[in-house]
């Protein structure tokens, strides 16, 4: 099949544009500027040069990258944890989902592969993920864009359209060319502190290649509507401090500080933020997630679709490397 691409040169779409190629597909890519491509996906060995230019906002260009194509995979998303950018990041990918899936499921792809988030689904109080709970969203701009998207992607699938959704945790593993999620700065930072927070909380890690590798096997048509749960492994205080002292050969400890006061120092630093502006992993909805985060259900994905989830050791060990190699993390 020719499969539309969107978010190629970032890190989640970078992965799943490789997974799509080795599986037997040929690729295309939706971008705003095809230099980025020989920067990120090509340094993964795919080939670059089917491509259309354009933007998931511009329903135009959104369009002419999907004539010719028989199915969709919709990476790219407006990331911003600066609550000062929640209402841009909102109507950005709102609209980019309204473009992109709305005019493929109009053009009649199949299949329609969206990638959504465990923030689409988090509320403090479940204690799994599961791909079948109902649409919440965090409290900050992130998780209510998520939320919104989600909530358009799932209407899709009731009306019948063949819309598959996955539900990544935290992504991290070796970058794409120079590009990292933004998860990879919640691994930078604790490395850097040598210290893990908390007493419950924890972290939900996904590989990205495993997160491609289920993409790619999504791509089935006549298959209808379906979700996964993508989150990985969940690894508690003591565990994420131990694997990072392993892969790191440094020191870093897990700390009993209450989650409570985890809770209450993001929401200081959320208000501290409105008038000094300063960037930080402590949010109210980063200790929220953090300190309330269950594990996810992936059963599902490895029974029907033989995903293998890798070791949470080796992808934090591919993500440090990658960290120390663009100098974003001491050797």
């Amino acid at each position: 099949m020719r499969v539309l691409v969107t978010g190629g040169t970032g890190f989640v779409g970078g992965w799943t544009a490789k997974a799509v190629v080795d599986a037997g597909h040929e690729v295309r890519f939706l971008v705003r500027d095809p230099l980025r491509l020989g920067t990120s996906v090509a340094k993964l060995g795919v080939d670059p040069g089917s491509y259309a230019v354009g933007d998931i906002t511009d329903k135009a260009s959104v369009e002419a990258a999907l004539d010719g194509c028989d199915a969709l995979v919709h990476c790219a998303a407006l990331v911003a944890t600066d609550p000062r950018q929640a209402e841009r990041m909102l109507t950005t990918n709102l609209d980019g989902a309204r473009n992109v899936l709305g005019t493929a499921v109009e053009l009649g792809l199949d299949p329609i592969v969206h990638v959504s988030s465990i923030t689409a689904i988090f509320t403090p109080e479940i204690d799994e993920f599961r791909a079948d709970l109902p649409v919440a969203g965090g409290t900050d701009g992130y998780g209510r864009s998520k939320a919104a998207v989600e909530t358009y992607a799932r209407g899709l699938q009731d009306a019948g359209a063949p819309v598959s959704i996955t539900y990544p945790g935290m992504v991290l593993g070796p970058p794409v060319g120079d590009q990292f999620g933004e998860a990879a700065d919640g691994v930078s930072a604790a490395v850097q502190m040598g210290v893990i927070p908390g007493r419950n909380a924890g972290w939900t890690v996904v590989d990205v290649r495993d997160l491609a590798n289920l993409h790619a096997a999504l791509l089935e048509p006549g298959m209808g509507p379906r979700r996964y749960m993508a989150g990985g492994p969940r690894l508690d205080v003591d565990e994420i401090a131990a694997m990072l002292s392993d892969v790191t050969d440094t020191t870093v400890r897990s700390v009993p500080v209450p989650d409570t006061l985890l809770r209450g120092l993001g929401k200081i630093a959320d208000i501290v933020d409105r008038f000094v502006p300063f960037q930080t992993p402590v949010t109210e909805a980063g200790m929220q997630y953090y300190t309330h985060m269950p594990p996810s259900d992936d059963e599902p994905s490895k029974r029907e679709l033989g995903i293998h989830y890798r070791d949470t050791r080796e992808t934090l060990a591919d993500t440090v490397a990658g960290l120390r190699t663009f100098g974003r993390l001491k050797a």
